[in-house]
């Protein structure tokens, strides 16, 4: 009797272990590009939560709101006085949203004083920046006489629209 494996079994048993063995790094591949599609999916979701949270907080119920549309500036603003949100443990803030026209970039400031444009130097340090997005395509508040809509669109991505309490 024989105890050992003939040549062809073991060329057989070969060619199948490197069948399995493309399979599966296929698989894997295939495995890895979901994954880092989702991450992406992910991060953009954590990025768009953030933004309606935010947009949340300063529109919903504010001391004041001011909406300046202006054609001959480089940029248009949303004034509030006495936000419901700070994002530097200030009491009530003052927050400003702006779309630079140049670039169409969203950004919002926050201060414990009124924000007035253009900014002094004096007021440069005292007022936080932060950058929510870049080629913001549209950025409109409206109002009814109970509620108010914000309606924010970015290029490449769908709406955002957050809906508060006035």
């Amino acid at each position: 009797m024989k105890k050992g494996f003939t040549l062809v079994e073991l060329l057989v048993s070969i060619l199948l272990f490197g069948l399995i063995t493309v399979i599966l790094f296929g698989t894997i591949d295939t495995l890895r590009a979901q994954l880092s599609f989702f991450k992406e999916k992910e991060r953009h979701l954590g990025e768009k939560n953030q933004i309606l949270s935010l947009m949340r907080g300063d529109y919903d119920r504010p001391a004041s709101l001011k909406i300046l549309a202006t054609s001959e500036k480089n940029f248009n603003t949303v004034s509030i006085s006495g936000s419901n949100r700070s994002l530097y443990g200030m009491y009530r803030p003052n927050v400003m949203w702006m779309v630079l026209k140049q670039d169409r970039t969203l950004i919002r400031l926050e201060s414990a004083s009124p924000i007035t444009l253009p900014i002094r130097s004096e007021s440069l340090y005292q007022i936080h920046s932060d950058v929510i997005g870049k080629s913001c395509e549209l950025f409109r508040v409206y109002e009814s006489s109970k509620n108010r809509l914000i309606y924010l669109k970015f290029e490449n991505t769908p709406p955002y629209i957050v809906e508060t309490a006035k």
